[in-house]
């Protein structure tokens, strides 16, 4: 069970795996409109624990491994990809889609099965994944500056894949040993996993100039670090000893984060002085008309 169970979901990941932008262009509005209207709402409650189901779908709690091999079968038809790097912004809904088929596939078999049947989705990939559909997937803003990443993708393609490859064997590791993921060691583990492999993609992305310009590199870096909680969805920032973690600390440098930070300081700049620049036009626009009404 607990071997089918992380094939199944490892699989999701696997076949899917103020100035970054002045404007929304009215094409990119109904892009994103008509995205959203395709895809089933998923949130998770206020209190973040649990996720709202939908009435029971009656299904055979016998049939467990079909079901899950059924719904991984047509999420991989929806994304239409074998790639594990980031997605095109051509391919993002598909990749999209497909995680909230999943997704939906866990829940609706948890609605219905999970107290008739020792056979279930994990509740922490469920909401892991509901973490991903969140904070991409349904994020319009973040949608619109993912158009811009074509290039960059496509310079970071093979590098990003090997940092997620040797990601997902390590969390894969630690999550055979047992199904309690949060049990201490296990949860150091996976923590220590989750920001090794952000470490490997920050210093990815901001060694590909030309092709990702610092404020896309920071973009691609929220993408990678939405997957990585999306895959390890714990609380990795509290009691957590780094420095003992193996390998060595795994976060990055000083140095490296005051780059990634460089382009909020950069833009936060530009909107004071695109601010100043519009109050000193207004005040001389107030003052010729005084003057002419005078």
């Amino acid at each position: 069970m607990q071997v089918l169970l992380l094939f199944i979901l490892s699989s999701s990941w696997d076949v899917l795996n103020a100035f970054y932008m002045n404007y929304e262009d009215e094409a990119s509005k109904h892009r994103m409109r008509k995205f959203n209207q395709d895809l089933k709402p998923i949130m998770l409650s206020k209190n973040n624990q649990k996720y709202h189901t939908e009435p029971s779908k009656n299904f055979n709690c016998d049939e467990f491994s079909s079901y899950a091999i059924n719904c991984t079968i047509d999420a991989a038809f929806i994304y239409n990809s074998t790639r594990m790097s980031p997605p095109s912004p051509t391919k993002i809904n598909d990749w999209c889609r497909a995680i909230k088929h999943l997704t939906n596939c866990a829940i609706d078999w948890n609605t219905d099965c999970k107290d008739v049947t020792d056979s279930h989705f994990n509740e922490e990939s469920i909401k892991g994944h509901i973490h991903v559909v969140n904070n991409i997937c349904d994020d319009e803003w973040f949608l619109i500056r993912y158009e811009e990443l074509e290039v960059c993708i496509e310079a970071a393609s093979q590098p990003w894949e090997f940092c997620y490859l040797t990601f997902k064997n390590s969390v894969e590791e630690q999550k055979n040993i047992t199904q309690e993921w949060t049990h201490y060691e296990v949860h150091f583990r996976l923590c220590c996993a989750r920001a090794r492999f952000r470490r490997c993609t920050l210093e990815t992305l901001f060694t590909l100039p030309p092709e990702c310009s610092h404020n896309h590199a920071v973009t691609l870096q929220k993408f990678s670090v939405v997957v990585s909680e999306g895959s390890v969805y714990q609380d990795c920032d509290h009691n957590m000893m780094y420095e003992n973690c193996p390998g060595g600390d795994p976060r990055p440098s000083s140095a490296m984060l005051r780059r990634l930070m460089s382009a909020d300081i950069l833009s936060s700049a530009s909107v004071r002085q695109y601010g100043s620049i519009i109050t000193s036009l207004c005040l001389f626009i107030l003052f010729v008309v005084i003057i002419q009404s005078v």
